[in-house]
């Protein structure tokens, strides 16, 4: 079998704060394999965004502290790169698309200048080739007249167009990798289409691997060929799109779904939540920095049992493939025992 593109292993990444170190990462492994789409899922604050920086090593440190793991890109941990060899590998190997394209893009320069210099920094073009490849670069991106409108300011776009500009500037130097972090969430129903339709068929046209950060399920129904869920820093769950989200092992990924609108164009129907009131997810994230022990879900969990509360819970592989960390699904394969693979 041949290595996977990204492949991270026990991630952990802590943050000093004024009441304490907050361990934002505990153990993360997942892999991204070469023309794949991965969803790292889960709600605010579980670590979707954190892990996203760590692999292009944009998290500023102080605070940010790797406390341990390994980031195996192409073949080469990142995390034992010079910053020089990593400013070869973000935009030119790896791009990303930031969450909101009005914070993300500078408002006293044009979109074209912020395209021109993306291109220019990895590639050796003049200033007038770098300009028509980026007005190919927004007309692949579906941006209307790009010729007439590359000049144009941030602000004098719509969400939508904004958003295609970034992509733009993330594919501008053909990466392997594009690692896209809640792409649609300022947008409406109709333009989150629209873009997860764009980012799979530029994924497809390019041959390039997509990991998508979402908050909701419903959102990576459609694109993702796995998912991984993460709470509080620590993966719940991981597999197929389809078999994870059709039987879901992990009360959090089983209350994630419940609390999917059951219409609109991402939405993500199940016999759970047709013709049901919005279920919520009771309770908030616990304190990470000083994370209760045993199961971290256990606060809010309608199935906790006295062995969540005190026990380490292994992330235990699954016979119809993926994995899960959970007692109770431990006990439901009983029958066909599976391999632990918390670093596997």
């Amino acid at each position: 079998m041949t290595a996977p593109l990204l492949r991270i292993r026990d991630l952990a990444v802590s943050f000093a704060t004024y009441g304490g170190v907050l361990q934002a990462l505990d153990g993360v492994s997942f892999d991204v394999d070469k023309g794949r789409v991965v969803a790292l899922v889960g709600e605010s604050g579980c670590g979707k965004s954190a892990t996203a920086l760590s692999i292009l090593r944009l998290l500023a440190s102080p605070p940010a502290r790797l406390v341990r793991g390994e980031i195996r890109f192409e073949g080469r941990d990142l995390l034992h790169l010079s910053e020089r060899e990593m400013r070869g590998v973000r935009g030119a190997r790896i791009g990303m698309v930031f969450q909101d394209p009005m914070t993300a893009l500078n408002p006293v320069y044009t979109v074209g200048f912020q395209l021109i210099e993306a291109i220019r920094l990895h590639r050796k073009f003049t200033r007038k080739e770098a300009r028509e490849q980026a007005i190919a670069g927004l007309a692949k991106v579906g941006f209307p007249e790009p010729a007439a409108r590359i000049d144009s300011y941030p602000h004098e776009l719509s969400g939508g167009m904004r958003q295609r500009v970034l992509i733009a500037i993330a594919l501008a130097c053909s990466p392997t990798l594009l690692i896209a972090d809640e792409p649609t969430t300022a947008l409406d129903a109709t333009i989150q289409a629209q873009i997860l339709e764009l980012l799979q068929k530029l994924r497809v046209d390019l041959g390039m691997s997509l990991l998508l950060i979402a908050h909701d399920l419903g959102v990576v129904a459609s694109i993702a060929d796995e998912v991984v869920v993460l709470y509080a820093g620590v993966v719940m769950e991981r597999g197929p799109t389809a078999s994870l989200l059709s039987a879901p092992a992990h009360p959090y990924t089983r209350a994630l779904l419940r609390s999917i609108p059951p219409s609109g164009p991402t939405a993500f129907r199940t016999r759970e939540t047709k013709g049901r009131s919005l279920p919520t997810i009771e309770g908030t994230l616990p304190d990470l920095r000083s994370p209760p022990p045993g199961c971290r879900f256990q606060a809010r969990c309608p199935d906790v049992v006295d062995r969540c509360t005190t026990d380490a819970v292994p992330l235990t592989s699954r016979s119809g493939g993926g994995a899960v960390r959970c007692f109770l699904a431990e006990v439901a394969e009983a029958a066909e025992p599976a391999a632990t693979t918390d670093v596997a």
